[in-house]
């Protein structure tokens, strides 16, 4: 069992990896959509000329979709600004930074701009903490926020939010739902949700008090031809491989966050100015160390994440093939002295 899974963990990497290295190839724009994310972006700066800033920043989002550019994602960053839309613009203002800080010098002056912008925005922006009761989870559990999975890391942070409601839910299967909805206004400027354990889902109630009567008084209980029949229960086979799904399906999430921020951390490493040659940093300021530390523990942790998400990965696996298979029919001859025939046995 053990050679047979290995093949499949390794195209599995592999296939991850791929998709990882044709993501900036395949995100080059066409003409006709760098044509209509300049056009998109016109229509925004007169809209903000206007002061109708609620139409331009659409007009922005669209045009950074089609075509990516530093200028759009600054303008975007000041657009949601003046809507109140305080934690869309940190994330850009911050994500601006970032790619300016990537471009060298040619981009100095654009890097501190969205610096500074970000800096005056860290004490308006309302925050988010979500934190989950200790102890174990049970296998599947999900929290979303707005409809979107919850990274773990994310968990016990201040999270940036715009103004307006947020809904924060766990799943789990077999286990009762938590939701919760929360609203935050302008003058908000914090929110805890703390998520429980989640219950298991309770059984169907049994027969009331009088349903064995009959069989008390020693008679036969005859069915109730209006009643429906219960379900059959699941089959093992079949349970198990849906748990082996939902465990491997986690685990193919933990990868690809492990691979994300490996490649994040190399990135962060690599913007440091003092690791710019083959050999070991130099000449480092306490600020280049300060980043370089922290982009080797964003590289740690993605290890960490890979790694669980590989042993889920190989554990839902094993689940999936060493499930038990359902009974088969069996058939047998039927002869006697007035019948000759066959019979059929089994689940149906």
């Amino acid at each position: 069992m053990r050679l047979a899974l290995r093949p499949a963990l390794c195209a599995l990497v592999a296939i991850l990896a791929a998709a990882t290295a044709a993501g900036p190839a395949a995100a080059q724009p066409s003409s006709a959509a760098a044509r209509r994310a300049e056009a998109l972006f016109q229509e925004g700066r007169k809209l903000v000329e206007a002061g109708r800033h609620a139409e331009a920043c659409p007009r922005f989002e669209e045009s950074q979709r089609l075509d990516p550019g530093l200028g759009t994602l600054l303008n975007l960053a000041a657009c949601y600004e003046q809507i109140g839309r305080l934690a869309s613009a940190l994330t850009a203002f911050r994500s601006a930074e970032e790619q300016a800080r990537a471009a060298g010098a040619a981009e100095r002056r654009r890097e501190q701009t969205a610096a500074e912008r970000a800096r005056a925005l860290e004490g308006r922006v309302a925050r988010l903490t979500i934190t989950l009761a200790s102890g174990e989870r049970p296998p599947g559990f999900v929290v979303t926020r707005d409809g979107a999975p919850v990274p773990a890391l994310d968990f016990g942070r201040r999270l940036a939010v715009d103004p307006g409601p947020v809904v924060i839910e766990a799943h789990a299967p077999g286990h009762v739902a938590f939701r919760v909805e929360v609203s935050f206004s302008a003058d908000t400027r914090a929110h805890a949700v703390d998520i429980p354990a989640l219950a298991p889902e309770r059984a169907s109630p049994g027969p009331g008090p009088g349903a064995d009567a009959g069989a008390a008084g020693g008679g036969e209980r005859l069915a109730d031809p209006e009643r429906p029949r219960p379900e059959s229960p699941p089959r093992s086979g079949s349970s198990r491989k849906r748990l082996g799904l939902v465990v491997g399906g986690v685990g193919v999430v933990g990868l690809g966050a492990g691979v994300a921020l490996g490649l994040s951390a190399k990135g962060q490493y690599d913007d440091v100015p003092c690791t710019a040659g083959d050999g070991p940093p130099t000449g480092c300021t306490p600020d280049e160390l300060d980043r370089i530390d922290a982009a080797r523990g964003r590289g740690n942790l993605g290890t960490i994440v890979g790694a669980v998400g590989l042993a889920a990965v190989a554990g839902g696996a094993v689940l999936w093939l060493t499930a038990p298979a359902d009974r088969p029919v069996q058939v047998a001859p039927l002869v006697t002295d007035r019948e000759l025939g066959v019979t059929f046995a089994g689940r149906f």
